[in-house]
């Protein structure tokens, strides 16, 4: 019974934690802003983004470098004592975070490249991303 609570306990929570962020931009020169979404955050290194603006629409590839290195072993470490479920989803939140690009493309021929800094299981960033004919935007992702 014990077994089976847990189980259902770190479902829902994964399952909550399984929505996409928002993503925003806003350009700096002209004040223009833009919508997206990014896939696969959830405790995942990489994923698709996509950012629509009035005018085109960016699609592509973000990946990101965690600073947590030593997570697995702190995940094996705390399942072995204690409340497995408070000591995961604590440990997850204190040590998700790090860095992240994302190069992505428009079907008007532009490119945009991101940077950004992010923390969170489910990655809440912030940034700048640039347009090859140097369109500065402000990025955020929550």
């Amino acid at each position: 019974m014990y077994k089976n609570l847990i189980c259902v306990a770190l479902v829902a929570t994964l399952t909550a934690c399984a929505s996409a962020p928002e993503t925003l931009i806003m350009s700096r020169r002209t004040g223009l802003t833009g919508t997206g979404d990014i896939t696969q955050t959830v405790l995942r290194n990489s994923g698709e983004m996509t950012i629509q603006t009035q005018y085109e629409t960016f699609t592509g590839r973000w990946v990101a470098v965690r600073e947590g290195a030593n997570q697995g072993l702190e995940l094996l470490q705390s399942a072995a004592g204690g409340s497995i479920l408070r000591e995961t989803a604590s440990i997850l939140a204190d040590t998700e975070a790090g860095f992240g690009t994302a190069i992505l493309t428009s079907d008007g021929g532009r490119s945009m490249r991101c940077e950004f800094r992010y923390t969170g299981v489910n990655i809440t960033a912030i940034g700048v991303c640039e347009t090859t004919d140097g369109e500065v935007f402000d990025l955020q992702v929550s």
